[in-house]
């Protein structure tokens, strides 16, 4: 997500780089930056622009960055052919897009993968981020709510498997009648959720063109590009929930398709596309269809009833989860804090929705601010719409510089404390 909004945003779906330990070979890091930069020069056509840029690797443990070029502070020194420091602890960080010390950053968490393909699909869907305002997208994602209710998760896994079997055909004109399938549940998804339509493109602007172009770089040829993208979908349906996750997964196939009618389709997407009116006119799907009867029917094509009975069961569990979230962040005596100048990183892939007048509860998060640094490890916290506020259990102890709390901890700033109001509830409160 892009850091000028100050929210920093896991790219969960390429991240994940199979050992946990973080040290980096240090000797290898040019050659990472060099690896790179030759996919950013060979791809330079994907966008007419090389997006080739400011790169940051981190150590989660130590906070220390391994850079392929000096910051325009000159916090960093530089050392056998790259340029390292150590990032302030009040910067959050995940994979992203980063603004720091007069650049903007594609920043990835270490440890890379270790696959090649993987690694640089990771690090240019950074690089993405980093240049989407020169690309012409001024846009920033939105969570989509419906796809935690029981219906937007059924139509979103049936556009999922008519996609997999879009992918799997062997004649491109049977590939073509599994995506306009795909693309029906879709539009169906969008009638019983007013609005969703807005919210879902919003999201697969951000992230899903930036999945696209991280997948297109990564030197895969087509079908390992196909054998990828079918065994990534295949096990989406894993993924704790969907609010914020789909994007990466959907955008990518549909360009996939794209890519072989028209190498140049991405060009033609702007901040204001409707990218599923695109997909549709690309297609060629025929709007009259879009009746419930023949949903239905379509939908037993693609394990439709199978889907509907787990949705089903864990529609029942999650409402007893949502339930007690609540009695948690808005019943129980809890702790409210005020966003001022937030910078926060989170992961996108088991946020949990309330509903759209009481926020989304993030199980793990990194909030700094001028009140200091709020670190959730365990028990979630709930962000209001809008991200005005952040809620967390009630403290168990409230020291001058530091506050605890059940899976919590504040490092306060001078001029900070918590104050107890009438209902029961702590503020942060900021001294006059």
């Amino acid at each position: 997500m892009k850091s000028i909004v100050c929210i920093v945003l896991i790219s969960f779906s390429i991240s994940v780089a199979g050992a946990q330990n973080p040290v980096i070979n240090t000797d290898s890091i040019p050659y990472y930056f060099n690896q790179v930069k030759q996919a950013t020069r060979e791809n330079i056509k994907i966008w007419d622009k090389d997006i080739y840029g400011p790169i940051m690797f981190v150590n989660p443990d130590t906070r220390v960055v391994y850079c392929n070029e000096p910051d325009k502070d000159n916090a960093l020194v530089v050392k056998d052919g790259y340029y390292t420091g150590t990032l302030p602890k009040e910067i959050s960080f995940q994979n992203t897009s980063l603004d720091w010390n007069g650049k903007t950053w594609a920043t990835v968490v270490l440890p890379l993968p270790a696959n090649k393909y993987q690694r640089i699909d990771l690090i240019t869907h950074e690089l993405f981020h980093s240049a989407q305002l020169s690309l012409g997208y001024d846009i920033g994602g939105s969570d989509n709510y419906h796809l935690d209710d029981k219906d937007g998760r059924i139509y979103l896994r049936l556009e999922i498997e008519a996609l997999i079997k879009a992918l799997k055909a062997k004649r491109l004109s049977l590939a073509e009648e599994h995506l306009r399938n795909a693309l029906i549940f879709r539009r169906y998804r969008h009638l019983i959720y007013s609005g969703s339509q807005l919210s879902e493109n919003k999201l697969e602007l951000l992230e899903g063109l930036a999945t696209y172009t991280g997948q297109m770089m990564s030197g895969r040829d087509k079908w390992q590009l196909r054998e990828y993208l079918i065994d990534r979908l295949e096990n989406y349906d894993k993924t704790p929930t969907f609010v914020r996750s789909f994007a990466y997964e959907t955008v990518p196939v549909y360009g996939f398709f794209l890519y072989q009618k028209d190498n140049n389709w991405n060009k033609g997407i702007t901040g204001e596309t409707d990218l599923t009116e695109f997909f549709e006119e690309a297609f060629e799907l025929d709007m009259r269809i879009i009746l419930p009867s023949y949903v239905g029917q379509v939908a037993e094509d693609y394990h439709g009833r199978k889907i509907r009975d787990e949705e089903t069961i864990r529609s029942e569990k999650n409402a007893i989860t949502v339930n007690g979230l609540r009695d948690k962040f808005l019943e129980k005596p809890h702790l409210e804090i005020k966003l001022e100048n937030m910078n926060m990183s989170f992961n996108p892939v088991n946020l949990i929705p309330l509903d759209v007048d009481e926020g989304t509860v993030y199980p793990t998060i990194r909030i700094s601010d001028n009140w200091g640094i709020l670190t959730v490890t365990s028990g979630g916290a709930l962000l209001s719409p809008g991200q005005v506020w952040v809620v967390v259990s009630e403290p168990l102890e409230i020291k001058e510089d530091e506050v605890i709390g059940n899976g919590w901890r504040i490092e306060l700033n001078k001029g900070y404390y918590l104050e107890k109001n009438n209902q029961g509830n702590y503020l942060m409160t900021k001294k006059k």
